[in-house]
Order: C-alpha cells, then structure tokens, then sequence
C-alpha cells in the first residue's frame, strides 16, 4: 500500500471517529503507519501536540490520550507512528521546523535491535532461573555505597547477540557511541522506554558531562529505570530526570565531574567510569532480573583522541558486551580492530577460560533521518533549561478560582488553569567559615622525572581547599555540588581525597551571592531547612537565571 493510500485510509478512519476540525491557530498532520512527524522549536516557544486518533510515540514513550495535550518547549522531537495518526499542533507560526517524514527505516532497525536485546534478557533469566518481567519486581534505587539516596541500518542489526560465557545471567550491556548529534540520546531513551514496556527495569547511563539527560551538565549518572519516568512528558524535557524529588526509584545516582569540557580531567573522568561501574555491580549483584534487565550506557560525542579513549575506558568499566555505533564507519572499524586485537590475546593467554570474557558484539546501526545539528547557542540553552528544571521543576497549569466579581448571574467562581512552577527553591545564608569549599587540582608527574619503569604513586586527582579569605565574588553563580555525609565522614577520618570526588553527591546549590564585607554567601537550594553537609564542589559550571 503507498503511502498517500494509507494517509488517505487513516484520515476516512479519523473523520468516521467524528474528531472535530482544528481551530485557526493549530495544525493538523495524518501520518501514515512507520512515519514521524519532526519539530523544531525555538529557544523561548513552547507547543502543544494533540493526538486525535491512533497511537504515537516520543522516543519510545506513547503520547497521553486526546484530552492531555504534549507540552513541548525549545526543542527538536521526532512523533513517531506504528500504525498511522492524526496529529494536531499549535503554535506552528513560531517553530523553525513541522513536516511529515516517511524516511524511518532506522526505527525498525532500533526495534529489531531491542528485539535481540530482549532475547538476551530473557536467556540471562533462564540461566539464573529469575521470574519474567513484572513490574512489582522493579528493583529499590540505585545508591552508591557512600550515597543512600542522593539528589536527584544496517543488515548488523538482525544479528544476534551472544551473552558473555563468563557471566552467568548477565542481561545486555550496551553501550552507543558515535559523533556528536547522530542520535545517542534518542536511541537510549528509546532502548529504555521499550524495555520498561515489557516489566525491564533496565540502568540507564549517562556519561557525558557536556549535556547529561540525567541530571544537571557536569555530571556523570545513572538512574533505575522505571515506569514513571518513561512518559512522553519526560522524554519531552531536557533531562530525563530534572529535579530532587521524584519516585523512590527514580532517584539517580550522580557524580560531580565538575566540567562541560571532558579533556579538564582525564583521570578524574576515568576513575568515577571505574567507580560508577562497580556501583552498578553491586547494585545488580544477587538481583536476577535488575541483572539480566541490563544496563544502557550513553556516551559524549568525542570519538577522536582523549574521546576515543575514554570509550575503550567505558566497555571495561561497565563490562560492555553489545557496542552499538551510529552513523560513523570510522569509528566502527577502530573498535572492530580493537576489539578483535584485545580478546585474541586475552585467548591465547594462560588465564583459565572461566576468568575470561566474551568479546563484546559489534553492531553499526544507521542515523535517523530526523537528527539534526544542535548549534552552540541551543546547547547552551538547553543546558540553562535542565539546571532550572532542578531548582524548580517543570511548569505546570494550577487550577484557581477567578473573581467573584466576574460572575454576574451569581454563580460560582470559574476556574482557570495559571502556570506555576513545581518546586519553590529556598536561599541559604551560610557563612565563609562554615563551608568548606574544595577544587580539584592535577598531581601528574612527567614520566622524565620519575624512575626508571617507576609509577607515580599519589594520586593524580587532588583536592585543594579553599581558605575563606580566598572566597569572593568570582564564585558568584558558580554551580556546587554538596557532598555526602558518609562520603564526608570517610574523608575527614582518612583525608583522602578520593572518597569525596568518586562519590554519589547529595545534590546542588548554586551561589547567588557573595558578600565579603559581612563574610557570607547565599545559596539556591531545591530544598528547605539545612544542607546535608556544607563540604562543596566547585567546578567551572556557571548558571544565572
């Protein structure tokens, strides 16, 4: 059946379900069955998408019915249909970009490899001897052991996917790379709101500091997901997750890199991946089905260089058994040959086979159609958005009641919907003595100066505290991360640096002012009363509003 047949079909099935006619300022869009409809709006406009008939989905996540509009604000989504739909869109006149696509072959390949992905869950389960997927299992957050509860296509794709012998149920641990705006995040989401559909209580990863979908920029996460956060409400925000509250098993475990730039710290990233991984084991440790749900790790689109190491880094930190690729063959061939040189030596080694492991499997898949570049200025913006979406939440419409005095006939008030944000942040005065604010700083000696085969024995990440007389207004704005108490307490009784950098952290404050004359400093927080400790983070993460 073409296409305009099937557009035609879906609309005769749409004016029999008596929908009524759009009004002046919406525009209406009938997709045929495996097309989207892609948008793009500016930075500062918002729109609201109606599904009048059929089903559709945001990156995996099915649209709310007739009567619950999507609320999009600055950003680019493609509406994707199985079945066909009829669309309607407000605001058109102000968006940079609204047309219908039937270039979609990418969408089956995605399905048919959470197909495959599937197939490994559902081997890793019978190896285990787990139950299937019910979301009653859904698994308690994840927390690191210092952190109970922090802050907030290509033919390839139908192979399939072989689990690590070496691994007795252990579910897919994939890992997607590729260049910058080729689809990562997307696809992530996608993996994970089509495992959540079927009782999955699949980890989701981030690991790009510049532009985190898990939490604010400068971070590394990871998040337990569950059905909750699977909505196309979410999917439609910058961030999966954007504020302090949420679900028990919502909260995501977060590290403070500090940094939009992830060549500031090239030891400090590497050692929170190896720290983050073995969270994640110990979290799926002794759990069959969190275990054989997986884990999908999404990466920062530096592939060259200091980037491409960071991603062989990656594959052993989070014991990676499925790499996929997108949309780059260069990339795919470096891996390949590495992959490839790796486990021939890892085989003919004197190791016992028990102890080693399966070579990951490779799979390129290809770019969807949709992607677009993301300049400079929109990265910008949307960073500023998700910072603010966890001080204050998303916008939501408030039923209050309008004047009496505009009821004439004596009834009752009407009511009208006002916009109000979900959290009310607080400031917290706080004094220079009383925080204690720490930086990082790099300990590398040239290998010149070292001995002869010899290693550098302290640790190459270092913390410098900063004295209060030190403390000014150049960190007016300046986003911190607050430490955790257990993390605190460890390192106050040790003084090493390491338990307070490679930690889950409480959450974030940001300085909204500084005043040297009386020696005090206030700071934004998303919640009332105390901070759970006052040991800081600085970075080089800026947010005014």
């Amino acid at each position: 059946m073409s296409s305009s047949s099937s557009t035609s079909g879906i609309a005769d099935a749409a004016a029999a379900a008596n929908i009524p006619p759009p009004s002046d300022d919406v525009s209406r869009h009938t997709l045929s069955p495996e097309s989207e409809l892609r948008i793009e709006i500016p930075n500062g406009v918002s729109c609201n998408v109606y599904l009048r008939f059929g089903s559709a989905e945001l990156f995996g996540a099915e649209l709310p019915p007739n009567d619950r509009p999507l609320r999009l604000t600055s950003t680019k989504v493609a509406i994707f249909t199985w079945h066909g739909c009829v669309l309607d869109v407000s605001n058109v006149d102000k968006l940079d970009i609204l047309y219908v696509s039937d270039e979609t072959d990418s969408n089956v390949a995605y399905v048919n490899t959470h197909a495959q992905l599937e197939a490994m869950r559902d081997e890793a389960l019978a190896t285990m001897g787990g139950g299937g997927g019910d979301n009653s299992n859904a698994p308690p957050p994840l927390n690191d052991e210092e952190d109970n509860g922090n802050n907030k296509n290509n033919n390839n794709s139908n192979e399939k996917f072989d689990a690590p012998a070496s691994s007795r149920g252990r579910g897919p641990r994939v890992l997607l790379c590729g260049p910058a705006d080729s689809g990562k995040s997307s696809l992530a989401r996608v993996l994970a709101a089509y495992a959540v559909k079927l009782g999955r209580t699949p980890i989701l990863v981030d690991i790009d500091a510049s532009q985190n979908m898990l939490s604010v920029p400068g971070t590394l996460a990871a998040v337990s997901v569950t059905p909750d956060m699977v909505t196309a409400e979410s999917y439609g925000t910058p961030s999966v997750m954007g504020g302090p509250s949420g679900g028990a098993g919502s909260m995501p475990l977060v590290f403070w890199y500090g940094s939009q730039d992830l060549t500031a710290h090239p030891d400090l990233y590497k050692a929170q991946l190896s720290r983050l991984g073995n969270a994640i084991d110990e979290r799926l440790s002794g759990d069959a089905d969190a275990n054989a749900s997986g884990i999908i790790v999404n990466t920062s689109g530096m592939i060259e260089d200091a980037g491409y190491q960071y991603l062989l880094h990656a594959i052993d930190a989070f014991r990676i058994n499925v790499v996929l690729v997108l949309g780059h063959d260069r990339l795919y061939s470096m891996l390949g040959t590495h992959i490839k040189k790796t486990f021939e030596e890892e085989d003919s080694s004197s190791a016992p086979s028990s102890s080693k492991r399966r070579r990951p499997k490779l799979i390129k898949l290809p770019r969807s159609g949709g992607v677009s570049e993301r300049d400079p200025s929109f990265r910008r913006s949307s960073r500023s958005r998700c910072i603010r979406r966890y001080f204050y939440g998303d916008v939501i419409a408030q039923q209050q009641a309008r004047s009496s005095s505009s009821a004439t006939d004596g009834s009752a008030p009407a009511a009208s919907m006002a916009p109000r944000h979900q959290f009310s942040p607080c400031l917290i005065e706080a004094s220079f003595t009383d925080v204690r604010l720490h930086r990082l700083t790099n300990v590398s000696l040239s290998a010149s100066l070292l001995p002869i085969s010899a290693k550098q024995s302290t640790d190459p990440i270092q913390l410098e505290t900063i004295p209060s007389s030190e403390i000014s207004t150049r960190y007016q704005h300046a986003m911190l991360a607050v430490c955790h108490p257990g993390a605190v307490e460890r390192y106050e009784e040790s003084g090493v640096a390491r338990y307070l950098y490679v930690s889950g952290v409480a959450g974030f404050v940001v300085v909204e002012r500084v005043d040297a004359d009386s020696g005090t400093m206030s700071l934004l927080s998303p919640c009332a009363g105390s901070l759970p400790s006052f040991h800081l983070l600085v970075g080089d993460v800026f947010w005014m509003e």
